[in-house]
């Protein structure tokens, strides 16, 4: 049994760790083996059919004896990570298990992010802040990038990237509340620069900028969203957009960065 704590990391580039030092990749004996470890790691306590690793692993063309070539795979994934444990045999397929002597950092992203959105719900900014700022630490970049375009990998990618953007919009929403508009101008240019299109981000950057003293900058993320809209797809802008707009124009802005009286929009901005 192994003694160090085994750290996976499938946020960004993909890295096996025990103890201090990274796992060679000469050590998997193969691609599909680091293949076999992401799929089972990011699915951990889920027992994984054999058939779904093996389209996993041979999605051109599956091999003549698929369960023979992944018992081979397995077997070198187990002595790759230190700590066969790590791997079990269930009925019909594998499953990554491993509690506190196994960290994923996918896993832990997950968790700080949803303390962020629980205390954002309750209106604790500072919690809400703290939470989001710690969960965005963990990302080194895109999820499973080496599996861009695997079916398997697609659901998990998805999810992650869903939840990158509500840390980053939770996390300028909070800043915005303890009245610190410069860093959630930082936060808003995040999840703008990953969704270009999205409105709360876009209303985000904007209520963040205007209160950050550069009114310039936040109507310009406006016209840039309005523009996107009407090029990319067609529409207009919400009326929430507009009303944050005028709203702006007209220096009716909070400090909190909402608006201090409701402004009627008739329906020619709809």
């Amino acid at each position: 049994m192994a003694t160090n704590r085994v750290e996976i990391w499938l946020l960004g580039r993909f890295v096996v760790r025990c103890g201090d030092a990274e796992v060679p990749a000469r050590e998997f004996g193969g691609r599909r083996v680091r293949t076999l470890i992401r799929v089972l790691a990011s699915r951990r306590g889920e027992l994984v059919p054999k058939d779904a690793l093996a389209d996993a692993l041979w999605a051109e063309r599956l091999p003549a004896d698929p369960a023979a070539n992944l018992e081979v795979l397995i077997h070198r994934a187990r002595r790759a990570l230190g700590d066969p444990s790590l791997i079990t045999t269930g009925p019909g397929g594998y499953a990554f298990t491993g509690g506190e002597g196994c960290l994923i950092d996918m896993e832990e992203f997950r968790k700080l992010a949803e303390a962020g959105r629980t205390a954002l719900a309750a209106g604790d900014w500072v919690g809400a802040l703290g939470w989001f700022g710690r969960a965005l630490e963990w990302w080194r970049g895109e999820p499973l990038p080496e599996d861009a375009y695997a079916d398997w990998a697609r659901p998990v990618r998805s999810e992650l990237a869903r939840l990158h953007l509500e840390a980053l919009e939770g996390a300028a929403e909070a800043a915005l509340r303890l009245g610190d508009p410069a860093r959630a101008v930082e936060f808003a240019e995040m999840a703008v620069a990953r969704e270009p299109l999205r409105e709360a981000a876009r209303m985000l950057l904007m209520r963040a900028l205007y209160l950050s003293g550069d009114r310039a900058g936040a109507l310009r993320a406006y016209e840039e969203l309005r523009r996107g809209l009407s090029e990319e797809l067609g529409v207009d802008p919400s009326p929430e957009a507009v009303q944050l707009h005028v709203g702006m124009l007209r220096g009716e802005l909070g400090v909190d960065g909402s608006l201090r009286r409701v402004v009627e929009i008739g329906r020619a901005h709809v």
